[in-house]
């Protein structure tokens, strides 16, 4: 079977491959205070100030953390600039571009496992590094239409669009590996704690040329509880922040036989509104102004459309740049730390919004030296 190539909105899928794994603080420092207790030697190299902090009846979590997590997310994405030109130099944004395609629904979804490494630097604070191995996915929708202004004798104005109902994109898997660094303070008393979480991961994928760089922040406030058998159990609620770092276009080429068919619809919709608009100024008085040019603007977009359609249907490779936008950066954030033992921890998290969906759940285990 003969590969396929990308057609024309066959790089909105890609709009998934910036959506790394998210991860926030890797545990919960809180001052306790003992009159009672006697002065003991902290035997580990981490954190900085760690024998003062102890010194001052505060107690520590074990200083390094290794994680295992499983991470969903969901978000809908926006095209804010599209171009797309055939390696023969052929340039068509002007005919296929955003609007043209009007695109109403791009939601992208990944889902993947994550690993992290973190250590407590100072006593409230923690940095980490982590690697994410994720799957994804992007459901694209879009009704092509072409709206033209001008039309009629006199210079009154009309619109000619074509209903159709939506295309929808078949979906079309990937993977990609993601690599970040990131720091999480966090402050407690009695038992109640605040964090502040912040990491930049850096995405790859033979999908794209270029890197892509993503942003993610978050804030939380909640409550621990002890239990007699000493574990502990951390519920909390806050607010997350994602985002595209490096703002300038993606570009990449790639074979997609799943989007032709699409494609070829999309295109078959442009020629016949731009067909339709022929037959009105064909059938406008030979006196109309600007009759002539607006009809060899016409049949010269129809030559086009009809050598894009050729392209596509030939499997000749393209080349693409887009520009993309979370619709919705912010989400909501519920979740829980156990504790299990001084080692082990187990930490679930949901995210939610209109535009967004996000969970995560891992174990981690913890360890001095």
């Amino acid at each position: 079977m003969k590969n396929k190539t990308l057609s024309y909105s066959s790089l909105l899928f890609l709009l998934l491959l910036a959506l790394p794994s998210v991860k926030a603080q890797s545990g919960i420092q809180f001052p306790k205070s003992d009159s009672t207790s006697v002065k003991k030697e902290y035997p580990y190299v981490l954190p900085i100030w760690g024998q003062e902090v102890v010194d001052r009846n505060i107690d520590l979590q074990l200083p390094f953390g290794f994680n295992v997590n499983y991470v969903f997310n969901q978000m809908s994405l926006e095209l804010t600039e599209f171009s797309m030109n055939f390696y023969d130099g052929e340039n068509l944004d002007d005919i296929i571009n955003p609007e043209s395609l009007n695109f109403t629904e791009t939601v992208a979804t990944s889902n993947g496992v994550n690993v992290r490494a973190d250590a407590w630097i100072l006593p409230l604070l923690n940095v980490y590094g982590l690697y994410s191995r994720n799957q994804g996915s992007t459901k694209v929708s879009f009704q092509p239409q072409m709206v033209e202004t001008g039309l009629g004798p006199n210079g009154n104005l009309k619109q000619i669009t074509t209903p159709v109902k939506p295309i929808d994109v078949p979906k079309v898997n990937f993977s990609t590996n993601s690599f970040g660094i990131g720091s999480t303070a966090v402050y407690g008393w009695d038992d109640y704690f605040v964090s502040v979480d912040g990491n930049i991961t850096w995405t790859t994928s033979d999908l794209l040329a270029e890197t892509v760089t993503f942003f993610v922040g978050s804030g939380r406030i909640g409550r621990r509880v002890v239990f007699r058998n000493k574990m502990k159990l951390s519920v909390y609620i806050g607010a997350m922040y994602r985002d595209f770092v490096n703002r300038e276009n993606n570009t990449g080429s790639l074979g997609v036989p799943e989007l032709d068919e699409a494609m070829t619809q999309a295109i078959g919709v442009l020629n016949t509104i731009n067909n339709e608009q022929i037959d009105l100024w064909e059938s406008l008085p030979d006196r109309t102004p600007g009759k002539e040019e607006k009809l060899i603007e016409l049949y010269a977009r129809e030559q086009r459309l009809d050598y894009a359609l050729g392209r596509v249907e030939e499997s000749n490779a393209i080349n693409y740049s887009i520009k993309k936008e979370i619709i919705d950066n912010w989400s909501t954030q519920l979740g829980f730390n156990y504790e299990i033992s001084d080692h082990w921890m187990y930490r679930a998290e949901l995210g939610y919004r209109a535009d967004q969906k996000f969970f995560m759940t891992g174990l981690q285990y913890r360890f001095g030296f």
